[in-house]
């Protein structure tokens, strides 16, 4: 089991408990963190965030990423990790 540490994304700040073997971006939505998100698979890049501490599985996207970005739709956490919002 992962910690995500949720860094004031939307107002909320917060630890979730997660196994891992979903998307961040789901797992989010399952505690009832919204952040932006259209396509879910990688290609829109509307739901980038900040990896702050940790590391995550990032699958393949289109998007270009600077370092320390993840698309919450296609990254799974490997380890505990802190993430925030890019703006």
């Amino acid at each position: 089991m992962f910690r995500i540490d949720v860094e004031n994304i939307n107002g909320k700040t917060e630890s979730l408990y997660v196994y891992g073997e979903r998307s961040i971006l789901t797992e989010l939505e399952a505690h009832n963190v919204v952040i932006n998100h259209s396509c879910r698979q990688g290609h829109c890049g509307s739901c980038v965030l900040l990896l702050l501490k940790g590391d995550v599985r990032h699958q393949d996207c289109l998007v270009p990423l600077s370092k320390g970005e993840i698309l919450a739709c296609q990254a799974k956490p490997i380890t505990d990790i802190k993430i925030g919002s890019r703006n």
